[in-house]
């Protein structure tokens, strides 16, 4: 089990040295507001985006705003992109997941539940508590209108194992009763706006915590308790050989990424 880990994520203490990796980032490497709003004329993308209404420019200026720390209660504390990257990829420890091209409605609904307690985490809840509703609209849809590119996997993985990850994914297991993921998170793991997240490629030590966090019961914000009925019908085996199935699944196709090594 991967209880300590567990709770060391769930009750974080707050970052050490925030104010210097705020300051050490390149705002450069991020989305301009003028990138984001050509992506949104394609409708797709502007559904993606969408939390209460279609995004502008107002809107994503105040998303980017509050992502660098300019919350309205906000600080260096308060950066999104200290954790998760001007580009929203993250950084695959577990505890920082991608955020780029996650639907907007689904990543707002994340804050709010930071709030109520049924997502808790010391770091984020405290970080959403501080933020209004129209500042969560606002930095979910600029997550969202964020294009979503491929980012490089670390580490090998056994070949049985990715496959038994593959198989839970398009078919899950008739044996211990735990449904395909297609079922909700679509043919090729790329999520269903607006409440269903994407998998693919997004980082496996992240997925697998939280697949843990729901069978423990220590996560509770999931409609009509589908993922936490699932995920206590896997073991850490099953978690494990999913999550590292989908994080090496492009956003492009679901194919394996060709550079990804697999040992036997």
């Amino acid at each position: 089990m991967r209880q300590t880990q567990i709770t060391a994520l769930v009750s974080l203490p707050i970052l050490l040295g925030v104010s210097w990796a705020v300051s050490a980032q390149d705002f450069s490497d991020g989305p301009t507001i003028r990138m984001l709003e050509d992506r949104l004329e394609q409708d797709d993308v502007a559904f993606n985006a969408t939390v209460d209404r279609t995004p502008d420019d107002d809107l994503l200026e105040v998303g980017r705003l509050v992502a660098m720390g300019g919350a309205e209660n906000g600080g260096s504390g308060m950066a999104c992109i200290t954790c998760h990257g001007v580009d929203g990829h993250g950084d695959g420890s577990g505890a920082f997941p991608r955020l780029d091209g996650q639907p907007g409605w689904y990543l707002d609904k994340q804050l709010v539940d930071y709030t109520s307690g049924a997502r808790p985490n010391q770091v984020m809840s405290a970080i959403a508590e501080r933020l209004t509703e129209y500042e969560m609209e606002a930095v979910s849809a600029y997550y969202g209108a964020m294009p979503t590119g491929t980012i490089p996997k670390h580490g090998d993985v056994e070949g049985t194992r990715l496959q038994w990850g593959g198989q839970l994914a398009a078919v899950g297991s008739a044996e211990k009763g735990i449904p395909a993921c297609v079922n909700c998170h679509g043919p090729s793991g790329t999520g269903l706006a607006p409440s269903v997240p994407y998998l693919a490629g997004q980082y496996a030590s992240y997925m697998a915590l939280q697949l843990e966090l729901w069978k423990e019961g220590v996560r509770d914000n999931d409609a009509m308790n589908v993922m936490s009925s699932i995920a206590r019908k896997m073991d850490e085996s099953d978690m494990d050989a999913v999550a590292e199935y989908y994080a090496r699944v492009t956003r492009d196709g679901a194919a394996i990424d060709p550079d990804m090594a697999v040992t036997e």
